[in-house]
């Protein structure tokens, strides 16, 4: 996320993809990249993704039972931590990283989920620094719904200091704040398909650069919500009365 004249300007799948085009597009100047997975299978057509997303990162990072997808996925890819209560941490998995010079950190507190220690974990190396990272979370938006609508929570929680985007199957999802906001759209691997969910909120939305556009349209979960939008656009603009979340097809390049 970056601010221009009062426009929060978001990346987006360019976090992932960076091109050099333009300095919007650039990877961020001085911003570091964590990768923290999520406890459910990393899809094998993100494998190139993956890796390259863990090669350039600064702090890699399982959560709990993460590192048993990791261990599924690929072997050779060593975490810095592994964190959690690690009542999902598989006791072989566990042996292997911590000989491998894995720190293996266990919270007892049951009061935060593992998503939520692995975020605090990750602040302790940013020295509390958060809005100098990028957090790319593999996992998180699949499986029990419990767990997807807490991702959703501490998403919406933090996006103030945190810039967090959440990479599924086949979507990308993000938080954009209050106000104005331009989402930059890679044709290459965003979308067609996408929605604006408002889940902190009853809001009021004016969008440009989709098949659907909506004009200080009042939007709620209870009542309408654009979902199945398309999007028409190198750049999307939302303004919003309260935080919404992004989410758009992603599909990344074939390996």
């Amino acid at each position: 996320m970056s601010s221009d004249e009062g426009e929060t300007v978001h990346r987006g799948s360019y976090l992932l993809y960076p091109d050099d085009v333009s300095s919007d597009t650039m990877w961020p100047k001085d911003t570091d990249l964590a990768v923290l997975v999520l406890n459910e299978p990393i899809p094998q057509h993100n494998h190139e993704l993956f890796s390259s997303m863990w090669e350039r990162a600064t702090h890699r990072i399982c959560i709990d039972g993460g590192a048993n997808q990791l261990y599924d996925f690929a072997r050779s890819l060593i975490p810095h931590a592994i964190v959690g209560d690690l009542d999902s941490l598989l006791p072989h998995v566990k042996s292997y990283y911590k000989d491998r010079n894995c720190v293996v950190q266990k919270y007892d507190d049951q009061d935060s989920t593992d998503f939520m220690k692995g975020l605090a974990y990750l602040d302790s190396k940013l020295e509390h620094q958060s809005n100098n990272c990028v957090t790319v979370v593999f996992g998180g938006l699949g499986g029990r719904l419990d767990h997807t609508l807490h991702t959703l929570k501490v998403l919406f929680n933090s996006h103030k200091y945190r810039n967090v985007v959440v990479v599924s199957d086949d979507n990308l999802t993000f938080v954009v704040p209050k106000g104005k906001n331009r989402i930059l759209v890679n044709s290459q691997v965003d979308g067609p398909a996408c929605g604006i969910l408002p889940l902190a909120g009853e809001t009021v939305l004016t969008t440009s650069g989709l098949r659907w556009n909506m004009h200080e349209q009042e939007s709620s979960f209870e009542g309408l919500m654009s979902t199945s939008n398309i999007i028409d656009s190198p750049s999307v603009t939302i303004d919003t009365a309260v935080p919404v979340a992004w989410t758009a097809q992603f599909r990344p390049p074939p390996t």
